[in-house]
């Protein structure tokens, strides 16, 4: 290990520190760069200010935890009150709650769909298919519950989806594409 004279070494005394080996010790402090490194955190140029970017008001399609049936008690009052659509990739339970706003929920059992991950496609693929819907969705007055069935797992998009909004038209859920409701 080599030692280098500091240059304010007037100001410090005789101070000296190791030199990082394989550094230049001709003028180079490895303890104080000439540049700010990319990670400290400092801007040198004011072109590197951050880009705010536009966020846009909430997504109108989005089913938010207010949009969701969360605990077990409702999901329990939907399936022991409600009425029953069948399909082959999912079934439907309607529980029309006048006065309160429409709330869904989403099941896939062990039993019916499979384990955790085919569970978890079942469920995801019914729930972006209800959200792609959702403005057209009766705002207030439902509660409704679909549970997937292993059909869920492998039939195509397009399948899923007639069978989604032909249930819900058959709830009485789903206005059609061109009014609004």
């Amino acid at each position: 290990m080599r030692l280098e004279l500091l240059a304010d070494a007037a100001d410090l005394g005789h101070w000296a520190r190791p030199a990082v080996d394989g550094a230049p010790s001709g003028g180079s402090d490895p303890w104080r760069p000439d540049r700010p490194r990319a990670h400290s955190g400092r801007r040198t140029s004011p072109c590197l200010e951050p880009i705010v970017p536009v966020m846009t008001p909430r997504h109108p399609e989005r089913l938010g935890a207010a949009d969701r049936l969360r605990n077990s008690r409702e999901f329990v009052a939907v399936q022991t009150g409600g009425t029953l659509f069948r399909g082959r990739c999912a079934l439907l339970i309607v529980l029309p709650r006048p006065g309160e706003p429409t709330r869904v929920g989403f099941v896939a059992s062990k039993r019916g769909v499979g384990g955790a991950v085919q569970r978890n496609r079942a469920r995801r693929r019914l729930r972006e298919i209800v959200r792609r819907r959702w403005s057209r969705i009766a705002a207030d007055g439902y509660w409704f519950v679909f549970i997937a069935s292993r059909a869920a797992l492998d039939a195509p998009h397009e399948r899923i989806a007639g069978e989604v909004e032909s249930l819900l038209a058959a709830a009485g859920l789903l206005t059609p594409v061109g009014e609004a409701h």
